[in-house]
């Protein structure tokens, strides 16, 4: 049977709602918040009609700027640390929290109160940060006074004891350590000089060695800095305190420096006899046999009173008021000229000199082109807006810019620099460019005394009592030499072009820096008018200056012989040269330097050509090791005056103006001289050089001269009478003129026509009695000591003429 189920009835079920979309209605809009924001939106819609937006926004933010500064981006930094650090959750950790927020707001402080200090030339919006600091007047007034400043430092000492406590507990417990030990290594002290060479340097003044402008390189592509060379000026030369006399005043006979060591004896004080006993006995083979050439000690060495005069006796460095050359327009108007003949060239260097300005030329390249066609990715050329093929430039090869291009554009520079003379030196000796040397408008007076108080002359005058002051280079560096390092001297030049002062500068320096003890002079002087003013100075070897050019010869042939004797000398000790002489233990008196002096070598070699160049060859090669050297003068440099052998035994040479290229030729071996602008401008020729060196010569004026010989020959040195080699000179004419002419008496009858032609003119000399009697000259010398014994004529005046003082009481005498 089967079994029926019964099943539960279902509930009914309701109907499906729809779900209806909200409407909008009118209603909807008129709601009170929809009304408030059209208000609002209108509002602010319609206030750019009424107000200048753009106006108010300006202001607004030209006040902030004034206000705040740029410490508005220190506020902004602050908050963007804030909203991290609240993000972070840091403020869980209270204390911590705290403690870093206060040190960064006031390390915040700090950097607004560093930037209210400062002003700079800045604009930002209309506010300009001249008028108010960096910080706004907010920063200003948080850092005015010192209690604002104090205030101030507080909070960097704040922040760094907050934020790095325990940094700053190790920084205070070393400091004190750390502060003795930096002041005893002497940190400060180089810290605080180094600061104060860099503000000296940053803040030099124009007119200084190095404080000039800086420039950059005309004509070049970069604009690279010129590193013109130092120019020393009369003001950074060190001051020269000599001799530091003592309180006698500088009358005073004893000085310091030299003169220390000498202390003259009271007179008629007998030397202490120890010191005698001290001294070594001399050698066996010292003294020469009779016959021979007598070698004259000519030493001081150990007399004593004789010390140096001071450099008060030159004058003082002139300063020169001349106009200024605008340098940076010269060096833009070469490059021009050159770029315009189509040499590419850069001035690299410029070096104003006391007579002439150098420009350093860089030569540029030459650079090749070729015309290459430009082809697309299909190999196929393109072509231009005509239908051509177009084409680039490339570059496929560079040559530099020949030197001799630059030469042989001489006289075109000298045209566009309106110069009366260019001079061109390619290359400058130890540098890859070309000197290019323009005439400044007016030459700035060298000075002795600027010369030798310069470092250079210093350390020169310590090692060597020949030191020379010539002058200043075209760099303006000044420019020394060892006379005893050349070993011998030529100068040659023009009449005006300053040999004759350069000649009184060698003199004057070696009498600035040497004792007669030291330096001995033997100066010949055909003309009769340049080394005249040297009379009876004591460092003459000679009684007098030679002016007879019969009695040169004579003189040539004393200072051979006294070079004979001092190689004698030499080999009696074993010595080589005179440095080793003097400081040999068995010397007693020491040798000192002879410096022979020719004012005018063409008239020596009109009188006696071969003579002459025999005895000058001869004293060149051999007279070096002896301490002669020679120092030689001409106006006129000739083949014929400066022959080959002389030439060739002078290798050190001056060169001032000349009138020819042939001439230059003549002394230099090369051109160069002829360019020269006179008044001083010379070339000298060392003998390590291959090229010679342009300078401005010192200028020694007659005052000067009449000064430094006034000192040598005031009465302080009565009792020094040096020791002469008249009697060499005297030998030396008897052997020139012959023994068998020179007994002369009264009653001889040469001294009876002698007589009669005195009477017949008012003056008389040797040279005269030589011409009319036929006689030598020492014949003539003793006929005049006979009529000035019987009062026929006067003393000896100017050079070797005699006034006749005695009437004419016969006139058929002769």
């Amino acid at each position: 049977m089967a079994a029926h189920t019964r099943s539960r009835p279902r509930a009914p079920r309701s109907p499906r709602t729809r779900r209806r979309g909200r409407s909008w209605g009118a209603s909807s809009f008129l709601k009170p918040e929809f009304i408030g924001l059209a208000i609002a939106a209108l509002t602010l819609a319609a206030i750019p009609f009424v107000v200048d937006v753009t106006t108010v926004a300006a202001e607004a933010r030209d006040w902030l700027m004034r206000t705040f500064g740029l410490g508005l981006f220190i506020l902004a930094a602050l908050s963007v640390l804030g909203g991290f650090a609240i993000s972070r959750r840091a403020y869980d950790e209270r204390a911590r929290f705290a403690r870093r927020a206060v040190g960064t707001l006031c390390l915040g402080l700090f950097a607004w109160g560093a930037l209210g200090l400062n002003k700079a030339e800045w604009t930002l919006g209309g506010v300009d940060f001249r008028e108010v600091t960096l910080g706004g007047d907010i920063g200003r007034r948080f850092v005015a006074g010192w209690l604002g400043k104090l205030a101030w430092l507080s909070t960097l000492v704040l922040a760094a004891a907050l934020l790095a406590p325990g940094a700053t507990r190790a920084f205070a417990r070393n400091a004190p350590g750390w502060l003795e030990v930096a002041w005893e290594r002497r940190w400060p002290h180089r810290a605080a000089s180094a600061v104060g060479r860099f503000f000296s340097f940053v803040f030099r003044r124009p007119g200084n060695r190095g404080g000039k402008e800086p420039e950059v390189v005309i004509g070049g592509t970069l604009r690279e800095r010129l590193q013109p060379r130092p120019v020393p000026t009369f003001e950074e030369n060190p001051v020269q305190i000599r001799p530091s006399i003592d309180p006698g005043g500088p009358m005073s006979a004893i000085g310091s420096g030299a003169a220390a060591q000498f202390r003259p004896l009271p007179p008629n004080e007998p030397a202490d006899a120890g010191e005698e006993e001290t001294l070594a006995a001399p050698v066996p083979g010292d003294n020469d046999e009779d016959g021979e050439p007598q070698q004259l000690s000519l030493g001081l060495g150990q007399q004593s009173g004789w010390h140096l005069p001071a450099l008060e006796l030159l004058n003082a460095p002139q300063i020169s008021t001349s106009r200024k050359h605008d340098n940076a327009a010269r060096a833009q108007l070469i490059v021009d000229t050159l770029a315009s003949f189509g040499v590419d060239a850069t001035v690299v260097e410029i070096n104003e000199g006391p007579t002439v300005t150098q420009f350093g030329v860089e030569p540029g390249w030459e650079v090749r082109y070729k015309d290459v066609p430009i082809k697309d990715e299909a190999g196929k050329s393109v072509l231009g807006h005509d239908g051509r093929p177009r084409t680039e430039r490339v570059e496929t090869g560079r040559t530099r810019v020949r030197v001799n291009k630059i030469t042989a554009l001489q006289n075109d520079l000298a045209l566009a620099l309106a110069a009366p003379s260019l001079r061109i030196e390619a290359p400058v000796p130890g540098r890859a460019i070309v000197g290019i040397e323009v005439p400044n408008d007016s030459a700035t007076v060298v000075t002795l005394r600027n010369v030798m108080e310069s470092k250079e002359f210093r350390e020169l005058a310590k090692k060597s009592k020949l030191a020379l002051a010539l002058g200043k280079g075209v760099s303006g560096v000044p420019i020394v030499a060892d006379l005893a390092r050349m070993p011998h001297l030529l100068i040659a030049g023009a009449t005006g072009s300053g040999k004759s002062v350069c000649m009184n500068a060698v003199i004057a320096g070696i009498m600035m820096e040497a004792t007669p003890a030291d330096v001995r002079f033997v100066m010949v002087d055909p003309k009769r008018v340049e080394l005249t003013a040297y009379k009876g100075i004591p460092h003459l070897a000679f009684s007098e200056v030679i002016v007879d050019v019969d009695k040169v010869v004579g003189a040539l042939q004393a200072v051979v012989a006294e070079m004979e004797a001092r190689y004698k000398k030499f080999a009696a000790v074993s010595v080589r040269n005179i440095e080793t002489y003097n400081r040999h233990p068995r010397v007693l008196n020491k040798l000192p330097y002879w410096v022979v002096i020719i004012d005018e070598l063409a008239d020596l070699m009109m009188a006696a050509p071969f003579e002459v160049e025999k005895l000058l060859c001869r004293l060149a090669q051999l007279a070096r090791a002896t301490g002669i050297h020679l120092v030689v003068a001409t106006q006129r440099p000739s083949v014929d005056v400066v022959t080959g052998l002389i030439k060739a035994n002078f290798p050190t040479r001056i060169a001032f103006a000349v009138t020819s290229m042939t001439d230059s030729r003549t002394i230099l071996d090369m051109g160069g001289a002829e360019k020269l602008l006179g008044r001083g401008d010379m070339l000298y020729m060392p003998t390590d050089a291959a090229k010679p060196i342009r300078l401005q010569g010192v200028y020694v004026s007659d005052a000067e001269v009449e000064r430094i010989v006034q000192f040598w020959t005031d009465d302080r040195f009565r009792n020094l009478t040096p020791e002469t080699a008249d009697n060499l000179l005297e030998e030396a004419l008897i052997e020139m003129n012959g023994d068998g002419d020179l007994a002369v008496e009264e009653t001889d009858p040469i001294v009876e026509r002698a007589r009669g032609l005195a009477l017949q003119h008012r003056h008389v000399s040797p040279s005269l009695f030589q011409r009319r009697l036929h006689v030598g000259y020492v014949k003539a010398t003793k006929l005049i000591d006979i009529l000035e014994e019987e009062g026929i004529v006067g003393p000896r005046e100017e050079g070797e003429s005699r006034k006749v003082i005695a009437a004419a009481a016969d006139d058929g005498l002769y």
